[in-house]
């Protein structure tokens, strides 16, 4: 090897050396203060202010875990919101110091049950603010908050209604439902000819079967060359609720006359629609 080669390799390793040294100091530098970090002692300062110092020291440090064994599934969301189940005393702290704004919906549905994910989506196993909500690239699921929920013309409690109708599959009206309750007597528009859950099926054979409308992937979905809102499986819902033929060419389907929000509420329904695989035993019993 030449002289001058030589001196290359040495540049290039040093070089290496610096960048390898560099990566574990930020990586150190990262686990020490880590973003959650922040958020806890955001939750120690509101609890130290309401409750006194000495039950802000009870909090627990380091990421906090549920695991809802039936499911398999971690929800990581109560490392940040550990005052979740708190009350009225932390009805108007900030987040993530905010208790849950519907304490007898919480008592039913319990944390250290469910989790928090199955009602109000996101990424349960993260442990960033982007990532635990899911607005991230490639996470389908993200969290059904303010900013989800805009686009469409609802509010953040509307939108949560589409995860509660999964399990409280019913044609009659449920509690807390206000939204999707309003439009369910619509559903008899449909039973001429769609197949739903819990109703007869309908007569046209080329109607498409509703039952598992939940589990059809966004991609699936055909959007007209003139549409250019959000393109999702929500999204298409409502336009062909609105308009049928605008999004499926030659369709026979009735154009019924409904506001937007209707159509909203109705497109959340048929999404609910879905297998769930949870167990038995959490499913509301049905009159």
């Amino acid at each position: 090897m030449s002289e001058r080669a030589a001196r290359a390799d040495q540049r290039l390793l040093v070089v290496s050396g610096v960048l390898l040294v560099l990566a574990v100091v930020l990586a150190t530098a990262h686990e020490l203060d880590p973003p959650w970090a922040a958020s806890q002692d955001i939750v120690r300062a509101e609890v130290a202010k309401h409750l006194g110092e000495d039950k802000a020291l009870t909090l627990p440090d380091g990421i906090q875990q549920i695991w809802i064994e039936p499911l398999d599934r971690v929800d990581r969301c109560v490392t940040c919101h550990q005052t979740m189940e708190w009350g009225e005393a932390f009805a108007a702290s900030p987040h993530p110091a905010r208790s849950h704004p519907n304490a007898a919906l919480l008592e039913a549905h319990p944390i250290e049950t469910f989790g928090c994910t199955l009602c109000h989506g996101g990424q349960g196993m993260a442990t960033t603010v982007d990532a635990g909500h899911g607005h991230v690239p490639h996470w389908e699921e993200p969290m059904l908050d303010t900013k989800t929920a805009e686009p469409y013309g609802l509010t953040q409690a509307e939108l949560l209604e589409a995860r509660c109708a999964v399990c409280h599959v019913t044609i009659d009206e449920v509690e807390g439902m206000p939204l999707i309750n309003s439009v369910r007597e619509r559903l008899f528009d449909c039973i001429d000819c769609h197949r739903m859950p819990g109703i007869p099926p309908g007569d046209d054979p080329k109607a498409p079967d509703l039952r598992r409308e939940g589990e059809k992937h966004p991609t699936k979905y055909t959007f007209p060359d003139d549409y250019d809102g959000p393109r999702t499986a929500l999204a298409w819902h409502i336009e062909h609720f609105l308009d049928p033929k605008r999004m499926t060419p030659g369709s026979t389907m009735t154009k019924f006359k409904m506001t937007r929000k209707e159509a909203a509420a109705l497109s959340m329904l048929v999404l609910s629609w879905r297998r769930h695989g949870l167990p038995p035993e959490w499913i509301p019993k049905t009159e």
